[in-house]
């Protein structure tokens, strides 16, 4: 089997690595592709790879090429991870947003807007590329914004893709840890939008989510993103559904807004500026010759268990007996009140057959459908303004964002990201 995996040099690559040669899977080549300014990078870690499939007696190549072309050519997994203009057009969405007093995130709001605007043409390219040169070939997108670059991908027509995400993994394992229960005693149901879903809990067959709701664990993790958040006294018990932390930034946005603005002016910086003192960190690592293994500095990148959710979802499609996975997936009626070609975030049955969306019964709660809604009109009309180069379309796409708003603010804006992003955005007209 060949798999060719697209951002081969980022420093999540060792994680997915781990996850291939660990399991049971026919690999022959682990194709690793990246652009010149990624050679160093994607050098180091081809050997670090070399060196983790030779300590478990793994007999797996790893190519290192530019040439995406070649990579996929004939593979039968192809996953992106890509990062269009690197940590520093990253920085660049974070900083410019709160230059307007607006939140800069790299999925979310006006940081995901920028993202999305630099990486859907490439993804476009890579989705025909995937089509003609291994149409048997399943697409598996981990480039963010990851529900938005999905949609722009199926929107295009292009069927053998999914959106993978790694959260809805990690809220099993936060719940089976609090607990002090099995991994595989937790149960989720997951609906919604990437980065906006809301998840019911079973443990054990039994509904749990009002007890994880009143844990005390959601108040940490907002903690992290808005330590001076002032909560409503029972808000989180009160939701119904155990939010996506990412919610955390509509549900306090003011409070968000303040911590990145604080940590921005520190000596700490922006999420990429640690981001890229973590990865320096890593490389050096990455470099030492008798690193044979994932080392644990990885945890601190983000991204845990992307691994496990790639891995299950290219194993269970090689098995006759379907897998319960959460995947971002066109609806097709799986979610009541979105169209069929939205892709949604939901529970799924995959096996060799192919995927399927496991249909919802009931709508999404009034407060998540209606956060939900909003961005997905986001979503459809940045993709048109990629597709037809509309400023038009992109100033709209802005405004109707619930972090953002305001046809004034959104022309001002959106004027500075595409002068950042010149080089990487389609010329809007």
């Amino acid at each position: 089997m060949k798999i060719a995996v697209l951002g081969g040099g980022s420093s999540y690559t060792p994680e997915l690595l781990e996850g291939l040669l660990q399991r049971q899977m026919s690999i022959e080549e682990v194709w690793l592709v990246d652009v010149p300014e990624g050679r160093e990078k994607v050098g180091i870690i081809a050997g670090l790879a070399e060196r983790m499939a030779a300590a478990i007696g793994r007999r797996v190549r790893f190519p290192v090429t530019e040439d995406r072309k070649a990579a996929i050519a004939d593979a039968s997994f192809v996953l992106s991870q890509m990062r269009v203009g690197g940590l520093r057009m990253r920085g660049a969405d974070e900083r410019i947003p709160l230059r307007h007093g607006l939140l800069g995130q790299e999925t979310t709001g006006a940081g995901g807007f920028a993202n999305a605007m630099r990486t859907i043409p490439i993804a476009l390219q890579v989705a025909e590329e995937v089509e003609r040169l291994a149409p048997k070939a399943w697409l598996l997108n981990f480039t963010n914004p990851a529900g938005l670059v999905t949609q722009a991908i199926s929107s295009a027509g292009y069927e053998r893709t999914v959106g993978l995400c790694n959260v809805a993994r990690t809220t099993e394992r936060r719940i089976a840890q609090f607990g002090g229960l099995p991994q595989e005693s937790v149960e989720l149901e997951v609906a919604g939008l990437n980065h906006l879903t809301g998840s019911w809990i079973r443990v054990g067959g039994q509904d749990a989510t009002a007890l994880a709701l009143a844990s005390g664990a959601l108040e940490e993790e907002l903690r992290q993103v808005a330590p001076e958040a002032v909560v409503p006294q029972g808000f989180f018990a009160g939701l119904g559904f155990f939010p996506n932390p990412y919610l955390n930034y509509f549900f306090f946005p003011r409070a968000t807004l303040r911590h990145a603005e604080q940590a921005a002016a520190s000596a700490e910086g922006t999420r990429a500026d640690r981001v890229q003192a973590i990865e320096q960190q890593l490389f050096a690592r990455y470099r030492d010759p008798q690193l044979a293994g994932k080392p644990p500095e990885l945890e601190k990148r983000g991204g845990a268990y992307y691994s496990e959710v790639a891995v299950d979802v290219m194993t269970a499609l090689q098995a006759d007996k379907p897998r319960n996975l959460v995947l971002n997936l066109r609806s097709r009626g799986a979610l009541p009140g979105f169209a069929d070609d939205d892709v949604v975030e939901r529970n799924a049955e995959v096996s060799r057959a192919g995927i399927r969306p496991v249909p919802r019964k009931e709508p999404l709660p009034p407060l998540l459908r209606g956060v939900a809604l909003a961005v997905k009109e986001y979503e459809r009309l940045t993709v048109a303004a990629v597709m037809q180069g509309s400023r038009r379309k992109a100033l709209e796409a802005l405004m109707c964002h619930p972090l953002v708003g305001g046809a004034d603010l959104a022309d001002r804006l959106l004027d500075d990201l595409a002068a950042a992003n010149r080089a990487y955005w389609p010329e809007l007209k």
